[in-house]
């Protein structure tokens, strides 16, 4: 080989040595660069070559610049990632339903059963006082209006989390359709794998994307041998090589709001995590489950205080009547669509004098046994039409209409053990169907003398509304045995502890990311001290080759002069 091979083995060392200080230059520009991947110069020795009966060394070789990464640390960082996002988004859900219902104010729904209580209790004491009658109708619709801006600032909080994945879904398109044209830059780069060489400012980005993209669905990622990345969701891929599938966000009925599906296949994205996996929990399993039990509440209380004031008499009788609730009148009861099935049973129709005093009783039998012959709408009203001086109808929608045919006289229910008076709408107390909708009765409101607290006879007795005290406090077969006031401390107490929960497991699944973040941090990073001695070793190797080829030029000197 001789000294002029010893000159061109030192030179490649030399080559060698300012590609390893550029390497060192960059990772120590970059050291405070946010998701920067240190690099390294990676060398080997040069092919050796025979000379006579000696296998000398011709130098050193570079072969490429490779990013220093865990792979499989990165990837467990990134499902870290996605449970502490997801994790954080349900704590923040919970904390805003937490801060909507809270009590201790005590302006909120526990206060208004208590007023709605006390002042049928105070009714109790002066039942025939018109001012107490006008306290009770105030504070059951201060009741029934709390319990619809309940709902109604509940349901905007989960209509906000719908209009979230609207967002969601544009930026997994932007995410995907970056980490798509980063595969093709990146393999064109780096000659589809064929180069020794890593793409590093180009991965650096696509590392950033995809650790962004982890926040907002669970994500699994493989990388090819050309250098590109497929990104799968759920099973179903979302990036592959150059190409990647776009999502959409649409409002689905059977999803209960705005559901992430794919374009291509028009099928759900199946997310289980991140904050798009969390917006879906939020939706459906906090401020839906919420919902749910509010509007169980508003339906229990409806129909107790119905059933109730239903078959009572107030100070007078009805001259005319038109039910709440709509029917299908020509089917069996059980099937008519009340807003609750009645049973089978019977209610009393009380015909009165314009005193007050009993002129008839006839009893409408309502029969639902699940057989032929069962009543419908349309017989009981034959039943009530059957009654001289009374005309009973439907409106187009199967509204019951009751009319007295003479001006002396009026009528009442009463012992109704069919709950058909209260499921039609007949002289209830309430409203609606659920916290949508409750309200006082229009009826009752407009004539406080028909606010029923007798049961048997106008102004004969207060049964009735003795039978109203306290019932928020009554337990509830609908509610599967608790009372309408204890259902709303339950729901206030879970939401309690969820928040108390979530926010544990928010702690501990953030110091478990930090943890597998520092410990990528410690491969990925750049370490000041550490380059710098690896600056020093290919200052002093610079050095030394430097100081071989003076050497071997001087003794190549020497021969020429002999």
């Amino acid at each position: 080989m001789g000294l002029f091979g010893t000159i061109q083995q030192s030179a490649g060392a030399l080559n060698t040595a300012q590609v390893g200080l550029q390497v060192v230059g960059n990772n120590i520009a970059n050291a405070n660069t946010e998701g920067f991947i240190r690099q390294r110069l990676e060398q080997t020795p040069a092919t050796a070559v025979r000379q006579g009966g000696l296998i000398l060394g011709t130098g050193v070789r570079a072969t490429g610049v490779k990013q220093i990464i865990d792979q499989q640390l990165a990837e467990r960082m990134f499902n870290a990632q996605t449970a502490v996002s997801g994790s954080e988004s349900l704590l923040s859900a919970y904390n805003q339903l937490e801060d909507l219902t809270s009590d201790l104010d005590g302006g909120g729904l526990s206060e208004q059963f208590s007023l709605f209580n006390n002042a049928l209790h105070d009714l109790s004491t002066q039942p025939n006082d018109s001012a107490m009658r006008e306290f009770v109708i105030i504070q059951g619709e201060s009741l029934a209006q709390d319990l619809r801006t309940t709902r109604e600032k509940v349901g905007n909080l989960a209509d906000q989390w719908n209009g979230d994945m609207k967002d969601m879904a544009t930026q997994i398109n932007r995410l995907a359709e970056s980490i798509a044209e980063l595969n093709v830059q990146i393999a064109t780069i780096e000659g589809g794998g064929l180069l020794g060489s890593d793409a590093t400012g180009l991965r650096d980005q696509r590392y950033r994307n995809l650790e962004e993209l982890a926040t907002y669905v669970d994500i699994n990622f493989q990388e090819q041998e050309s250098g590109n990345v497929n990104v799968f969701v759920g099973g179903d891929y979302l990036v592959s090589n150059r190409n990647f599938r776009e999502v959409y966000a649409a409002f689905d009925e059977s999803a209960g709001g705005i559901e992430v599906r794919i374009v291509d296949t028009d099928s759900p994205l199946q997310v289980k995590g991140g904050k798009l996996g969390a917006a879906v929990e939020a939706r459906s399993g906090v401020f839906g489950s919420y919902l749910e039990n509010l509007d169980n509440m508003a339906a229990a209380l409806i129909k107790g205080v119905n059933e109730i004031h239903s078959q009572g008499q107030g100070r007078t009788g009805f001259d005319s009547i038109v039910g709440t609730y709509p029917s299908e009148p020509g089917v069996p009861i059980s099937q008519a669509g009340l807003v609750f099935e009645p049973k089978n049973g019977s209610f009393d129709f009380n015909l009165v004098d314009n005193q007050g005093e009993l002129l008839s009783t006839t009893r409408i039998e309502v029969r639902n046994l699940g057989q032929l012959g069962d009543s419908t709408v349309n017989s009981i009203v034959a039943q009530l039409n059957d009654i001289t001086g009374i005309t009973a109808s439907l409106s187009g929608d199967g509204k019951l209409r009751i009319e007295s045919d003479s001006p002396t006289s009026q009528f009442t229910f009463g012992e109704d053990t069919s709950g058909f008076v209260a499921a039609a709408g007949l002289n209830t107390f309430f409203t609606g169907v659920s916290a949508k909708d409750i309200a006082v009765n229009d009826v009752i409101k407009n004539d406080l003398d028909l606010l029923a607290v007798s049961s048997g006879g106008i102004n004969r007795d207060t049964d009735t509304l003795f039978q109203l005290l306290d019932l928020v406090d009554a337990p509830v077969d609908e509610l599967d045995g608790r009372s309408i006031r204890g259902l709303h401390e339950q729901m206030l107490s879970k939401v309690g502890r969820e928040v108390s929960l979530q926010a544990s497991t928010s702690e501990g699944l953030s110091d478990f990311y930090a943890t597998l973040k520092s410990q990528h941090l410690a491969i990925t990073g750049v370490n000041i001290d550490e380059e710098s001695i690896k600056m020093i070793s290919y200052q002093r190797a610079f050095q030394a080759s430097s100081r071989v080829i003076s050497t071997a030029s001087e003794m190549l000197e020497i021969l020429m002069n002999l």
